[in-house]
């Protein structure tokens, strides 16, 4: 839901007197949903013509607009969902990978009534959809800042500002170097909040209600791209990037043709006007056609204080994220968070954020510039023998500029020393440099580095020195950091909460995972988690460190689940450090899952098994029982290097025998005959066999 949310600004000087009035300034709405539940089933054309497999209309009474949710869908090459609105003929169509990218919801569509149609070639694989609900908006009101006795605001076009869906706020877009988005750290601190950005926005309707623009206006964001901070006034911003459109295929900047040039740093005072153009609420007497519409004012620049700047403009709910633009330069000089004009003025953050120009400099997601393509051909390796040395391949070519091939560069940290060796060209786009013999202990790490002809600098990965990827010394071994069988209940500095509890086999099938006493999540006697209400409860280990830990955990359970098995509804899953990493299948036998743990943050892990039925609707079912999780992680053990490392068939001499080896086991992963433990036997492996060749 969105709010109405104040800031305190404490310790901020000329600030501090007008915390309490100023407020953040998203639209006052509630997101509102509708169960709908509507499967297809599985379906396949037949014919030799393209068919419409499906249809349904979702209707939801009464909103002036409203949004598709969809649950479990599979939609193979050739299968897409057609959406169009029958209030104005607005038509949107989903793949695969735009589904996944909107993140199983549509564009919003005005009106009540939404036409969903399978469409699928002749020859497609089956295919199925499953509507889960629908949404719309429900607004509350105004939140206003008017700097005087009226709201001065008039209707403008800018190109490059857009609206900020479901939120309500406001967003631009800027001049970097994917020509990304910028808005209101305060309109991205809740999960949904920005999802949606729409430009080319219509009036509302005679009653102020928003209206939509086409699908071909809506850009799904990046989640992945998102980067905010949301504390003080001064210190509110959000920086992220959004997918291509559906239906035309371009970025917002490559459709809308202009982008805000950013300032280096909010100016001091010094007479200059400052505009604002956003999406903020209206109220009486105001048009109510402009509620929500793109408005603008001019008014007085009048405080910098630190990062944070004030100004003598129009504004409301809604205008939070709007560019602040010094009318002297044309340039952007911050980002509009506050209202206080009842106390003198309106509120924003400067350009020079330091968290935000941070941000702006380690873009991530579709933020990230394509200035040049790296690849890795052989695999990045994620280990070395001690004492031995290793050929890295590596292929730099042409993204937004062409590489300056001088500039080509390994660079390998050793103990926080960088060092480079030298780049051969193997023709074409391929380079090779050699990583230098390692020793035990020591902390290495590489990445790659070249020049576009443009002047722009590519790393892999992208942060280069600050990602860099890291190296281990030595073999890589399995460890078990975590195995438990519940068969004492509980495990000391577990957590549990809701329904889950210990069990010895009630209301499980037969165990064929361990012992017999599992964890299970329902309830003893009826064998169902039906409360009564909403049923909800986690299971938690202790947080596990991960000193000396390397690469990818993994991690295996055996489960079974019986739920009413409709997308969007029981929900049952596991996470790690909070984050999702497995959304668990149904199974009335017991099943062992399998799942793969990386880019975790931090020193510790905690893993949490996770169930929520999200309504106290058809929760009569067994539930979730688990048993037997163990984690599996990797560590680096690391032995001064042997006098004959090459020696792999172990007759204590570099022969005829490990050429042999190397070459029946040509291309497997791993092994004896895998000399530089970097996965794979390859020429790298024979080249060993040759340098150490003779009696160890």
């Amino acid at each position: 839901m969105a709010r109405p949310r104040s800031l305190v600004a404490a310790g901020l000087g000329l600030l501090t007197l007008l915390s309490t009035a100023a407020s953040a300034q998203v639209a006052n709405l509630i997101r509102q949903s509708v169960p709908v539940r509507v499967e297809s089933g599985s379906l396949v054309n037949e014919t030799d013509q393209v068919q419409v497999l499906f249809q349904q209309i979702v209707t939801v009474d009464d909103a002036a607009s409203m949004q598709v949710r969809f649950g479990r869908t599979t939609l193979p090459d050739g299968a897409r969902i057609r959406l169009t609105s029958l209030t104005d003929g607005h038509v949107q169509h989903h793949n695969r990978e735009t589904l996944r990218q909107w993140q199983g919801g549509s564009a919003w569509f005005n009106g009540t009534m939404v036409l969903v149609e399978l469409v699928a070639d002749p020859g497609t694989a089956p295919t199925h959809l499953t509507i889960s609900e629908a949404r719309y908006l429900e607004q509350l009101g105004d939140n206003r800042s008017i700097c005087g006795s009226t709201d001065d605001r008039v209707p403008s076009d800018d190109p490059r500002a857009g609206r900020v869906f479901p939120i309500g706020c406001s967003g631009w877009i800027i001049d970097d170097p994917n020509r990304t988005c910028l808005t209101a750290g305060h309109c991205s601190d809740s999960d949904g909040d920005v999802e949606i950005m729409q430009f080319n926005v219509p009036l509302s309707d005679a009653n102020g209600n928003w209206q939509q623009p086409g699908p071909e206006d809506q850009y799904a964001v990046d989640p992945e791209s998102l980067q905010f901070n949301y504390s003080t006034i001064g210190d509110d911003w959000a920086y992220f990037g959004c997918f291509p459109n559906t239906e035309t295929g371009l970025t917002p900047y490559q459709a809308q043709g202009d982008s805000y040039i950013l300032a280096d740093v909010a100016p001091p005072v010094d007479g200059q006007n400052i505009t604002i153009i956003g999406y903020g609420t209206t109220s009486s007497p105001i048009d109510p056609t402009w509620n929500q519409a793109q408005k603008t004012h001019t008014g007085p620049y009048a405080v910098q204080d630190g990062t944070s700047i004030g100004y003598v403009v129009d504004t409301t709910g809604g205008n939070s994220g709007s560019a602040v633009l010094d009318e002297s330069t044309g340039l952007a000089i911050g980002i509009h968070t506050n209202g206080g004009c009842s106390s003198g003025n309106n509120w924003g953050c400067g350009i020079h954020n330091a968290g935000l120009q941070d941000a702006l400099a380690n873009p991530k997601g579709v933020c990230i510039p394509q200035i040049l393509e790296f690849s890795l051909p052989d695999g990045r390796p994620e280990s070395m023998l001690p004492g031995m040395t290793h050929d890295l391949d590596f292929t730099v070519s042409a993204g937004d500029e062409e590489p300056v091939a001088g500039s080509i560069a390994l660079v390998v940290i050793i103990d926080g020393t960088e060092v480079e060796p030298a780049v051969t060209s193997l023709g074409g786009d391929l380079y090779r440099a050699t990583i230098p013999a390692l020793e035990c202990e020591q902390d290495v790490s590489f990445y790659l580095r070249a020049e576009g002809n443009a002047g722009g600098m590519a790393y892999l990965p992208f942060g280069g020195a600050d990602d860099a990827y890291p190296i281990a010394v030595g073999t890589l071994d399995d460890t078990v950091v975590m195995s438990e069988e519940f068969s004492s209940g509980l495990p000391t500095g577990w957590s549990a909460s809701g329904l889950w509890h210990a069990v010895d086999g009630a209301c499980a099938p037969a165990n064929d995972c361990g012992e017999s006493t599992s964890f299970y999540f329902g309830q003893d006697g009826s064998c169902t988690y039906d409360t009564g209400g909403t049923a909800t409860g986690s299971l938690s280990t202790p947080a596990m460190s991960l000193d000396g830990i390397y690469g990818a955990l993994t991690l295996t359970y055996c489960s079974t689940l019986q739920t009413e098995d409709y997308s969007g509804y029981d929900v049952a899953r596991v996470l790690a450090n909070g984050v999702v990493v497995d959304e668990v299948d149904e199974s009335s036998s017991w099943q062992e899952r399998t799942v793969s743990i990386s880019g975790i943050t931090g020193d510790t892990l905690t893993i949490t098994w996770e169930f929520n039925s999200v309504d106290d609707l058809y929760n009569g079912f067994t539930g979730w029982h688990i048993d037997n999780p163990t984690l599996i992680a990797t560590e680096a053990n690391c032995d001064p290097a042997e006098p004959c490392p090459a020696d792999a068939s172990g007759n204590g001499a570099v022969d005829t025998d490990d050429i042999l080896l190397v070459i029946a086991h040509w291309g497997e992963s791993g092994g004896a005959a895998d000399i530089n433990n970097d996965g794979t036997v390859n020429t790298a492996d024979i080249l060993l066999v040759l340098k150490f060749w003779g009696p160890c």
